[in-house]
């Protein structure tokens, strides 16, 4: 086994010190820019979901995204190694209809699963300071349906969908359209 060179070691902690910046840059800003709606704000979202697409109460929309990184980290390297091959940061972003993004959770290892991001994030363990009575989210079947979060029903092995259930995905698809405008904006 060749052992890394001095060259390579110092190029691998440069990078791990780049995305660590940006991480906790990306953090810093986070309180400025980003913020979970008041009360007010939420209600102006929830009418605007339920009247164009009929889910009352929805004041967001949910999804993980991947953010790759050039280079695994020297530090347990191999948790940032995703499903799809590369080495990536996992995100959580909590959206508005308009594509304005309200919350953050952000600088898990690219492996982590959404959902397990989700159940680890203050808007989860801390759902009384952020939802009102009835308030939720929607999300894709990455997610496991709580009290705060709706997700799509998921077609498993050998389980065909009801007409209803079926019904249901297809209403909610449209909304989560919004939600890929959302993060394809902020991406780019």
């Amino acid at each position: 086994m060749k052992h890394p060179s001095r060259r390579s070691i110092k190029l691998w902690a440069s990078v791990n010190e780049c995305v660590m910046r940006a991480c906790s840059a990306i953090l810093k800003l986070q309180k400025k820019v980003i913020g979970w709606p008041e009360e007010e704000e939420r209600e102006m979202i929830s009418a605007w979901i339920s009247k164009a697409h009929g889910f009352v109460n929805c004041v967001g929309l949910i999804d993980g995204t991947l953010f790759p990184l050039a280079f695994a980290l020297m530090l347990n390297g191999e948790d940032y190694f995703t499903r799809k091959g590369n080495y990536a940061i996992k995100g959580l972003i909590i959206c508005n209809d308009a594509a304005k993004i309200t919350w953050v959770e952000m600088g898990w290892p690219g492996s982590v699963h959404d959902n397990c991001v989700w159940s680890n994030s203050d808007v989860y363990l801390l759902k009384y300071k952020y939802f009102n009575n009835k308030e939720y989210l929607l999300g894709d079947s990455a997610f496991s349906a709580s009290p705060v979060l709706v997700p799509t029903f998921n077609k498993g092995c050998n389980y065909n969908l009801s007409e209803e259930q079926r019904y249901f995905n297809t209403k909610l698809v449209k909304v989560h359209i919004k939600r890929e405008h959302c993060l394809g904006l902020h991406k780019v």
